[in-house]
């Protein structure tokens, strides 16, 4: 029996990631390279460090990541004073469906914690949640395990007795890593058979979760 759900945020809950994913383009851009060079849904959920990692090993040394970090986050901030997010189909039916079969939903992101409690309280969303585990706050974010781990600590559950719901490869890995029953509702990019042999289901919105619960 089921008692918990570890959810991601980006993606997930929020139409978010190919904002994101704007940003970094444009930040990377004006850092003074070539965006198209850099596959950036490789940073999708990804560890902090393995990013930066990842930015270097396409752009060499030579590229200021804080730099881009910084770009991107500054484009985010101006296109949220005049935009919003909008929240995933079935989200907030899903999450009702949840709570009525008695398992409690947590956030598990690599946004940091207090950033997204604001945004879940700023669209509503906050309430459905226990609580919110960022990746910020471990030692590894994902596709490192640590945040999942994290949380089914904080949850009181085994693995067994918890799944997570996820949109992008970094935070399945993670999942999967954690000994969790995993799902994906795929947003920018579909799971390849080799990633779908290993889920528990595909969910074309959020509340599909009833399918298999």
């Amino acid at each position: 029996m089921k008692k918990a759900a570890f959810i991601d945020l980006d993606g997930t809950i929020f139409d978010s990631e190919r904002v994101y994913q704007r940003f970094w383009k444009e930040a990377i851009a004006g850092a003074g390279f070539d965006p198209f060079f850099c596959d950036t849904l490789k940073h999708r959920s990804a560890d902090r460090a393995l990013a930066t990692s990842y930015l270097r090993s396409i752009y060499g040394p030579g590229i200021d990541v804080e730099l881009v970090r910084k770009l991107r986050d500054e484009g985010m901030k101006e296109w949220l004073e005049e935009n919003r997010y909008e929240v995933k189909p079935g989200v907030i039916q899903g999450l009702v469906y949840l709570r009525s079969k008695g398992i409690k939903p947590y956030i598990v992101t690599a946004t940091p914690k207090e950033k997204a409690v604001k945004t879940l309280s700023e669209y509503g969303l906050l309430s459905y949640f226990e609580d919110v585990i960022s990746a910020k706050d471990v030692a590894h974010g994902k596709p490192a395990p640590d945040c999942y781990l994290k949380a089914i600590a904080e949850a009181k559950v085994t693995p067994e007795e918890g799944l997570a719901i996820e949109d992008a490869p970094n935070g399945i890995e993670a999942a999967l890593a954690a000994g969790l029953d995993t799902y994906m509702v795929p947003d920018l990019s579909e799971p390849d058979e080799a990633m779908k042999a290993r889920l528990k289901g595909v969910l074309r919105n959020f509340n599909e979760i009833r399918r298999y619960l």
